[in-house]
Order: structure tokens, then sequence, then C-alpha cells
């Protein structure tokens, strides 16, 4: 299965794009639905790699249109706003607590996101194609998801 990726973009280059009327940036947003993202601690060329350190790989459940809405609820969460009971994404929270724990600015992180012909299947064979750190374990190599994206219903 071939993605076709946008970025990655290291987070503080981008939002300090976010209104650029730069045509260079303007064609960088998120879609809206069908589609993977992934973070990652090193910027990668192509496809992603093991190299480039992925920490997370997301996308959207359903058929809904909140691409760029879960992609929105990550960055918040990732920069810690969030409560104990309050929250929008436990993949941004999960990597709040990763940048804390080193010392790492959510900022420095990388972000991508890309297309295929199935979105769910894209998002499954990333998942499985990087190592998982252990649980609660913040000092190895791996994606910190909590757990494992569905099963295509379709394919």
């Amino acid at each position: 299965m071939e993605i076709s990726w946008r970025g990655p973009f290291q987070i503080q280059t981008y939002l300090d794009n976010a209104i650029s009327r730069d045509p260079v940036w303007q064609d960088r947003w998120p879609r809206e639905r069908d589609a993977v993202y992934l973070v990652s601690e090193r910027e990668w060329k192509g496809q992603p790699d093991g190299a480039a350190h992925i920490l997370y790989v997301g996308g959207n459940t359903g058929e809904s249109s909140r691409f760029v809405t879960r992609i929105g609820d990550l960055l918040a969460d990732l920069f810690g706003f969030y409560g104990e009971e309050t929250g929008h994404h436990c993949g941004g929270q999960t990597l709040w607590r990763w940048c804390d724990h080193h010392r790492f600015p959510p900022t420095k992180l990388w972000l991508g996101w890309g297309t295929s012909n199935c979105a769910r299947c894209a998002e499954k064979l990333l998942y499985d194609k990087f190592p998982k750190a252990t649980k609660n374990v913040f000092d190895e190599n791996g994606l910190r998801n909590k757990i494992s994206p569905p099963v295509c219903p379709k394919h």
C-alpha cells in the first residue's frame, strides 16, 4: 500500500506559518477525512522509518469528517491543555507526558499526514510497522499508542 505524505513539519514551524499567505504554506493544511497522521521525534524523508523515532500513529474513526479536528485535538493535548477529567486526545496526553519526561519541547516534534486508497488500512499498516514501547517506559523507542487501530471492515 502506497501512502502519499504531506510533511513532516516541525510543529513550531507549522504553527508559525498557520496564517501565512505564502502559497507554499496555504496548501499544507490537513484534509477533513480519509487520512492518517504520525508524530515523530526526528524528521524523515519520503516514507517514515524507524530512524525518525515514530511516537504515535493515528487517524479518525468511522467515516466522519473530523480528520483535521482530530489533529487539532492532538495538538491541544500535546501542549497540556487538558485536565484530569477532560481532554480530547489520549495520544496527545501520552505525548505530552513523554515530552515532559524527556524535557523535550512539543514544538520540536514532527507531524505528517498521508493519504492512500484506504485510511483505515494505512493506519493499521503503520501501527503494525513500527515497534511498540513497553507500557509506562519512557526511555525506549516505539509507538506510544495505547490501543491498536481496528482492522478495516471493508478490506
